[in-house]
């Protein structure tokens, strides 16, 4: 099972206690890719507010994430036609394996007759298994790209976790000095 970890990072010059299971070297990992994208968004436009900056940064990395799927799912379609390609060889075995039922008669006729067709069934059998290791190399070809696609979801959803936090901070904010002007003014007034 695993225990949740707290974990303080700086983005763009906040810190944030991030909480969750993950090694405190990916959280600060990602922390630091978010800072990053957002440094980068705002040194291009210093008029950018920090939200707008923030929105910006996960709009990048929502078409990262959605870039990433749209690979997937290249790789998926990719997967498939492996698939399909392997599917002829199989018939091709079947059409094969037919044909060895109608040899076995003559193979009650000559030994040479049987020890060529011998022969073809172990080259046939080889075949078979370099396609059954192909294809459990690409299921697991196709795991990793699920896994790499899983794992982008969860850094949007942590980015945008960050980014209601980030938000809900500013508006605490907003609110506090909208409410102490309002008490200052109070005060000049009376």
């Amino acid at each position: 099972m695993n225990t949740k970890k707290k974990v303080v990072v700086n983005i763009f010059g906040s810190e944030y206690t991030i909480i969750g299971e993950s090694s405190e070297d990916y959280i600060n990992y990602i922390a630091a890719k978010v800072d990053e994208t957002m440094r980068d968004i705002g040194s291009r436009n210093s008029r950018y507010s920090t939200t707008m900056i923030a929105v910006l940064a996960a709009l990048n990395m929502a078409d990262f994430l959605y870039k990433a799927q749209e690979e997937a799912s290249v790789l998926s379609d990719e997967n498939k036609a492996l698939k399909d390609e392997i599917a002829v060889p199989f018939e091709e075995l079947e059409n094969i394996r037919k044909e060895m039922d109608a040899l076995k008669q003559q193979y009650l006729i000559t030994q040479d007759e049987l020890t060529k067709n011998q022969i073809e069934l172990g080259v046939i059998n080889k075949e078979h298994k370099n396609l059954l290791k192909e294809n459990k190399d690409l299921k697991v070809e196709l795991d990793v790209s699920r896994s790499a696609l899983k794992e982008m979801q969860s850094k949007l959803f942590e980015s945008q976790i960050d980014l209601l936090k980030a938000k809900k901070e500013l508006d605490e904010l907003k609110s506090f000095r909208h409410n102490k002007s309002n008490r200052n003014q109070n005060n000049i007034s009376s």
